[in-house]
């Protein structure tokens, strides 16, 4: 054994990455933050219909909610998933 393959087993220490989980967990955490990301958009449909009296604000907010549920739906079955 050559002195850099005693330096880079030292170095290394027996650490392994699993590149799979750090993708799954990257995963997992863009979609919660998908799911913040739409409470974030019913909260400021909230504040806008509030603000702006409109035809649309009941379509925009059954709209809004359907995104929520989506994105529940989604996170769920990502973590059965993965």
């Amino acid at each position: 054994m050559t002195p850099f393959e005693r330096l880079m087993g030292l170095i290394g220490g027996g650490v392994k990455v699993d590149v799979w989980l750090i993708g799954k967990l990257g995963v997992l955490l863009f979609l919660l933050l998908y799911f913040l990301f739409s409470l974030v958009v019913v909260k400021q449909i909230k504040v806008m219909s509030k603000t702006i009296k409109g035809v649309m604000e009941k379509g925009l907010m059954i709209l809004a909610k359907i995104l929520v549920g989506l994105a529940v739906a989604v996170f769920l079955l990502a973590l059965i998933i993965l």
